[in-house]
């Protein structure tokens, strides 16, 4: 049985070392292996039980896709589990935990998972230990007392010993994995750093302008990715020099174009601003003038509108005038009357004197003297007549001048109220004048004021475009800078552009 618990040379160094420190020495190992028969019944069944806990979980549960694979990794796992419990931990064990824990790094499989699976099995182990080796009191003869038969502390030595194995194969295993693991990242570590040191070289190349560069075939071969990524940098970086390039040279093209176009644009704001400032006086002498217009409307209003009122005043006279001239007419008439009596009476006097005088000659010389008086009373009446008619005369003459006056009456009244009514349609529309005036200083004092705001925002536009000569001047400039820049830089002829390279780097 000794022959059974020897390792090789390279690992008894390790194997003793943690055996020592279990307490697992050859008595230990070679009560450990009684449990061979008992455990070789048990692992069918645990295993069976172990794998349909793996199909239903589906985090381990990819790691066998087909139940050949289960039935290939149970059949293995079987005989592991042997030279466990035979306490064969010699070089084939030794190869066996090893490849165990490579492999649970190499494919991703967690320490919990093998660790809980190896729990799954031990659970049934330790309950076909204790069910098989658990004292029983076993009945003896008649009239003997009855016997108990199993160990207990043998029980609890197995069952120590069983653990300490189990973890001993576990740790071992965990081991393995790290230091696979380990030796993975360090090598991992070491392509990465040469490929970043090859990187850095190509990096610093690109840093002084160099675009042309090809990829490193050492960094394709160990970070095909990275070599990758970094042609399509190379591309990427080309093409959007190239872009930027052009791009700056339009730039700079189109600032030229711009400021050019800016300030014969300024100029002729400019011009537009002295115009507007023109306007605005102007408007503003305009405004003055309307406003004096609508002030001495109001003015003439106020004048038409007393013009009629003494039009009006005048109509009343002249229409006391036409009665006071009627009332003359009617007297005059009347005087007429009056005179036709008086020359009807000279006629009759003149009448009585010749009759006087005839008979004053029929009396000789005793009428004499009254033949006298009656040739002065036929000659008063004589005189009478003549007044008469002359005073006739004149009162038809006044009778007629009394008509014409009360006509001319008549007809001032007439010429008046049309006189009076012009005034008042002239004073209507010097009122509809005076309305519209104020109506059109409003207006124009509007428009002022929309003019001067125009002014200003114009000459806010001026400012605002100077401003932005200024900064096409200094985009012209910068456009310059950056295309002396991008023309330091080395590109690829066939580097495709900016937008697409951009795409295959960020896609690809």
């Amino acid at each position: 049985m000794i022959s059974s618990h020897t390792v090789s040379s390279h690992t008894v160094l390790d194997i003793d070392k943690r055996l020592r420190f279990l307490g697992l020495g050859k008595a230990e190992l070679d009560q450990l292996e009684g449990l061979v028969g008992i455990i070789s019944q048990t692992l069918p069944q645990a295993l069976n039980d172990f794998y349909l806990k793996i199909s239903q979980t589906p985090e381990v549960s990819h790691f066998f896709t087909s139940d050949e694979q289960k039935a290939n990794a149970s059949s293995k796992q079987y005989e592991h589990w042997k030279k466990i419990v035979s306490g064969r931990f010699g070089d084939d064990y030794f190869q066996d935990v090893r490849r165990i824990g490579i492999t649970h790094a190499r494919i991703g499989l967690e320490p919990r998972w093998y660790i809980a699976g190896n729990s799954l099995i031990i659970e049934h182990i330790v309950e076909a230990i204790v069910r098989e080796s658990w004292p029983k009191v076993v009945k003896s003869g008649f009239g003997r007392k009855p016997q108990i038969v199993g160990d207990k502390e043998k029980l609890i030595k197995d069952l120590g010993l069983l653990i300490k194995a189990t973890m001993l194969d576990m740790e071992l295993a965990v081991t393995s994995a790290l230091n696979e693991l380990a030796s993975q990242r360090k090598m991992a570590e070491q392509e990465q750093e040469e490929a970043l040191e090859m990187l850095a070289i190509a990096l610093e190349r690109v840093a002084e302008g160099n675009l042309v560069q090809s990829v490193d075939e050492k960094l394709k071969k160990k970070s095909p990715r990275l070599g990758s990524a970094f042609e399509k940098l190379l591309n990427g970086l080309g093409g959007l020099i190239s872009s930027v390039r052009e791009t700056a040279e339009k730039v700079e093209s189109d600032g030229r174009a711009v400021g050019e176009a800016s300030r014969n644009v300024e100029q002729q704001m400019n011009v537009q601003v002295t115009g507007l400032d023109t306007i605005v006086h102007t408007i503003e002498d305009v405004t003055v003038s309307v406003k004096e217009v609508a002030d001495q409307t109001v003015h003439a209003d106020t004048a038409v509108q007393e013009c009629c009122k003494e039009a009006g005043r005048g109509q009343e006279i002249v229409s006391d005038a036409s009665v006071a001239i009627m009332k003359i007419s009617d007297s005059s008439g009347q005087i007429s009357q009056i005179i036709g009596m008086i020359d009807e009476l000279a006629l009759q006097t003149n009448l009585l004197a010749l009759n006087a005088g005839v008979e004053a000659a029929r009396a000789g010389d005793a009428g004499k003297g009254f033949a006298v008086v009656a040739q002065e009373v036929r000659a008063l009446a004589g005189r009478s007549a003549d007044a008469a008619k002359q005073i006739k005369t004149l009162v038809s003459m006044s009778v007629r001048d009394v008509e014409v006056g009360v006509k001319l009456a008549g007809s001032a009244g007439s010429v008046i109220s049309n006189t009076r009514k012009s005034v008042q349609s002239v004073g209507d529309l010097i009122g509809q004048i005076a309305e519209a005036s104020a109506t059109q200083a409003a207006r124009v004092d509007e428009i002022n004021r929309n003019t001067l705001r125009l002014a200003q925002d114009t000459k806010r536009s001026a400012a605002v475009l100077h401003n932005t000569i200024k900064i096409g001047q200094e985009l012209e400039v910068s456009s310059s800078r950056l295309l002396q820049l991008v023309t330091n830089f080395k590109v690829r002829k066939s580097t495709p552009k900016y937008t697409s390279a951009l795409s295959d780097a960020r896609w690809g």
